[in-house]
């Protein structure tokens, strides 16, 4: 899964329509610091960051309830300092602000949000933080933050508007997402190493089955005479040589593969490896005793070759999709 981002535009308007009428609006004027007009950009933010998770997962097609996605959230805290006038309207009654923002990410999110990250090799959120030129000092992130209030005609409600920190909320939004995928993430990985336990189980039967061939080989080439022997024995080493060639060949491809893909192949790839031995074996004793190990080598070379070109159009189009 790719990580993809938007930006959330935050020229949203919110009224305090549910308020009585502020106290400390004289002659239909606002101040920045007011405790009403800190509340509402506050509201803004919260409400802008709660916007942005809920697009990011609808984006990533990321299973998650408004409930969940409130309690995420929720876990954020913003605080204004430092406030100041930094522009007022000679026209109307809006004036311009300009805070000191100091957000503080809950410390499991953050761990959460980093075990998700580490899984698809991206930065965590330090790193991503110090790409972005995001202030994040341990789980506190500094912004300056500027916004723009004002009254009604009637000084009944206060409208507020974010001027800049696009960038702050889509930081955080995706940290909020990545930190909800952190138990789907954990059952993939335990899904992937469940399978590459049972594939190494695999190859290590195949192998000590293949250990048992060739000592029986061996063992039965030692009483044919020295030039028959001479002979298997350049055979053989030829055979093995070009088997392991093939293998690597193959191994080499798999490794190349994603984990996606490697979770998909994991079944039939151990049922292969059963059924590519058996298959060889079997052949093996049909063959003279003193051939049986150049006839199963030659037959898993085959064998493998097959399914490289199998295995490579898979993923070529799996890559696709």
């Amino acid at each position: 899964m790719k990580l993809r981002f938007a930006v959330l535009p935050l020229t949203i308007l919110l009224g305090l329509s549910g308020c009585d009428k502020i106290s400390t609006i004289s002659e239909n004027t606002v101040k920045c610091g007011d405790d009403s007009s800190l509340q509402l950009v506050q509201s803004l933010l919260e409400d802008n960051t709660q916007s942005r998770v809920k697009n990011i997962a609808s984006n990533e097609g990321v299973l998650t309830d408004s409930a969940g996605l409130r309690a995420s959230t929720s876990k954020i805290h913003f605080t204004l300092e430092d406030i100041r006038t930094s522009q007022t309207d000679p026209n109307s009654t809006k004036v311009f602000c300009v805070a000191a923002l100091s957000t503080t990410l809950d410390s499991e999110l953050i761990e959460r949000a980093n075990f998700v990250t580490n899984y698809y090799e991206q930065y965590n959120l330090s790193e991503k933080a110090f790409q972005q030129d995001i202030d994040m000092d341990g789980n506190t992130i500094k912004y300056s933050l500027e916004y723009s209030i004002q009254p009604t005609d009637d000084g009944v409600n206060i409208y507020g508007q974010l001027q800049n920190g696009s960038e702050l909320i889509d930081f955080i939004g995706t940290a909020v997402i990545n930190a909800i995928q952190k138990s789907s993430v954990q059952a993939i990985k335990a899904r992937q190493q469940k399978a590459d336990v049972e594939n190494a189980i695999a190859e290590k039967a195949a192998l000590e089955e293949e250990e048992y061939l060739v000592a029986q080989a061996e063992a039965i080439a030692s009483l044919e005479s020295a030039n028959e022997l001479a002979t298997i024995s350049a055979e053989q080493a030829k055979s093995k040589a070009t088997m392991d060639y093939k293998r690597n060949e193959l191994n080499t491809l798999w490794n190349t593969a994603s984990a996606e893909i490697k979770e998909s192949l994991a079944a039939s790839q151990k049922e292969w490896v059963k059924e590519r031995d058996e298959l060889c074996i079997a052949s093996a004793r049909e063959a003279e005793a003193a051939r049986q190990e150049i006839v199963r080598m030659e037959c898993v070379t085959e064998i493998i070759s097959e399914r490289y070109y199998q295995l490579k159009e898979y993923i070529d189009t799996y890559d696709q999709v």
